[in-house]
């Protein structure tokens, strides 16, 4: 015990009902941190010398959110949110850029947001060498020139080269919504860099065909019908066989929220014949962040809605996307020795409407929402 008392710690967190899926733990203790890691998670820490206590009774204890599909190159492409405001602000300890950027822009967005973010932000880069610039302004025409022209856009060479100067940043690939050619391409190019793909969830069966064990498919529960079985569901309702098989061989299921890619009636189908989300997702950009998505804890609020435990929810939007992006080790996790990012969250009991992309609701009696959000030992909301 005297030992303990002259402990100098940053932040405990005292109090507070932690759950940590990637310990198995769930139950009322502290969380200390010193020098930006975790040092110490259990019952009755010595909170007399630290900096900053945080009493986190009736609250939630987690690991910092790790959302591994959001546009964040805030100021580089149109479609990009600010990830101070929008993720970290909100619970969102670190991102995943889903393909923004790619070859050829990809350095302004390293250079002048990753670099000063207080978001711990990591990136896919896009297949196509701009990266997502149709997205960019109303009444605009030129954005018609990229659909159906995939070998004009892309550069393999150009693509590896960049991921080769950038792996601390690089995690990955992302094929977005254009020609299956566009996926080949793609599969391509992870397999020569060596990393992992995400893809979005058209044109199926055939693009989850190209899928390997640690890939990602993302907007899993769509409604879109840009072709006659274009997504999770076929025409009666029924999961395709082929996303059964993907879950086999190890392809990730990600959430993808977004303003186009979560339809309520989808998600209920899905889950209740084994397609569960392996991920968590936001999806958050300029359409989406003033609802229907809003942030992390209201999309994890959805999925306690569609029948996942607390737990599940957690281990999807901590430990599981962090072991997905390959950084289980520094984040997702209260282990001792990780990075000191920790997420404080209220579970507010009542009646809560929320809505999908079609503006359909549903009544939820259950909601999360960010209380303290602490990233590598500092207090930052």
């Amino acid at each position: 015990m005297g030992e303990e008392s002259k402990e100098i710690y940053e932040v405990v967190v005292k109090n507070g009902t932690v759950i940590d899926p990637s310990q198995g733990i769930h139950e009322v203790k502290d969380v200390a941190i010193s020098e930006g890691r975790i040092v110490d998670v259990r019952k009755g820490i010595n909170a007399s010398n630290a900096r900053y206590v945080i009493d986190a009774s009736g609250m939630i204890v987690t690991p910092g959110l790790v959302d591994i599909h959001v546009h964040c190159c805030f100021g580089i492409a149109h479609l990009a949110i600010d990830p101070e405001l929008t993720c970290l602000a909100k619970g969102t300890t670190t991102v995943l850029d889903a393909g923004s950027t790619g070859e050829l822009n990809f350095m302004g967005f390293k250079r002048y947001v990753i670099k000063n973010a207080r978001t711990r932000i990591f990136a896919l880069l896009n297949i196509e060498s701009l990266g997502m610039i149709e997205y960019f302004r109303e009444k605009q025409k030129w954005p018609s020139l990229i659909t159906g022209r995939d070998e004009m856009f892309i550069n393999i060479e150009g693509t590896l080269e960049t991921i080769k100067r950038n792996r601390d940043v690089i995690l990955g690939i992302k094929w977005a919504h254009h020609s299956v050619k566009g996926v080949k391409l793609a599969r391509e190019a992870a397999d020569q860099a060596g990393c992992l793909l995400m893809a979005e969830n058209h044109h199926q069966p055939e693009t989850i065909r190209y899928m390997k064990k640690g890939d990602i498919i993302t907007h899993l529960y769509h409604g879109l019908r840009m072709e006659q079985h274009d997504g999770l569901l076929d025409e009666d309702g029924k999961v395709q066989p082929e996303f059964f098989d993907a879950v086999k061989r190890g392809v990730i299921m990600d959430v993808g929220h977004g303003a186009r890619s979560f339809r309520w009636p989808v998600a209920e189908k899905g889950i209740e014949q084994g397609i569960r989300p392996d991920t968590i997702s936001t999806d958050l950009h300029v359409n989406s962040f003033n609802g229907p998505v809003y942030d992390m804890p209201t999309t994890m609020s959805k999925f306690l809605h569609l029948g996942l435990s607390l737990e599940e929810v957690v281990r999807a939007s901590t430990a599981r996307p962090a072991e997905a992006i390959r950084k289980q080790d520094m984040i997702g996790t209260l282990k001792p020795g990780a990075c000191g990012d920790v997420t404080v969250l209220k579970l507010l009991e009542g009646k809560f409407p929320l809505f999908d992309v079609e503006n359909e609701g549903r009544i939820c009696k259950q909601r999360l929402v960010a209380i303290r959000v602490i990233r590598n030992g500092e207090i930052v909301f």
